[in-house]
């Protein structure tokens, strides 16, 4: 899968909707507000990604119509939609890059829906990044005191061993479904 693909928003859009059905302009607004220090999504990106999710069957809209002002479409989550989402929002990320966006969108939504599994994905997080930091450690032991390759190694272990160190933070300040 292309990294466009997997940094695309379209996640954190069914996971605002799991609230309820949400205009398009509303869900946008809701977007930038609540998502949009981590993870920036334009307006037009907004609503190209609802025409393709309710091309997928994942959203479905409603046309609503009101007195002196264009018709609009209110969108509601499908079944199938809601199935994507909570199969994404429960999974760990697998790059270290994208637990500044993509972890902290999962653990935000989570949250928010107040659903159970929070300290399942962060223990799942745990583990991707020992498993990532054991993968390093067996490609370093290979390289040569003097190679360039160790100061790369050392960067990533520290990196992973940061991350690793946060998580644990993560895990004493957001307890188990509580909303902020």
């Amino acid at each position: 899968m292309a990294r466009q693909a997997i940094l695309s928003p379209k996640q954190a859009v069914l996971g605002l909707l799991m609230r309820g059905p949400m205009h398009g302009y509303e869900l946008y607004q809701k977007y930038a507000t609540e998502l949009g220090q981590m993870w920036h999504a334009g307006r037009s990106q907004v609503y190209s990604i609802l025409k393709q999710l309710e091309e997928t069957g994942q959203v479905a809209a409603q046309t609503e119509f009101q007195e002196s002002r264009p018709a609009r479409k209110v969108y509601h989550l499908t079944p199938d939609g809601r199935q994507v989402f909570l199969d994404w929002v429960h999974q760990p990320v697998k790059d270290v890059r994208d637990i500044r966006v993509l972890f902290l969108a999962k653990l935000y939504l989570m949250r928010q829906l107040g659903l159970e599994g929070v300290d399942a994905l962060i223990e799942a997080q745990k583990t991707v990044c020992r498993e990532r930091m054991d993968t390093l450690a067996r490609a370093a032991a290979n390289l040569s005191a003097d190679d360039f390759g160790n100061l790369v190694f050392e960067f990533r272990r520290r990196q992973l061993e940061a991350v690793l160190d946060w998580l644990d933070h993560c895990q004493q300040l957001v307890p188990q479904g509580e909303k902020p």
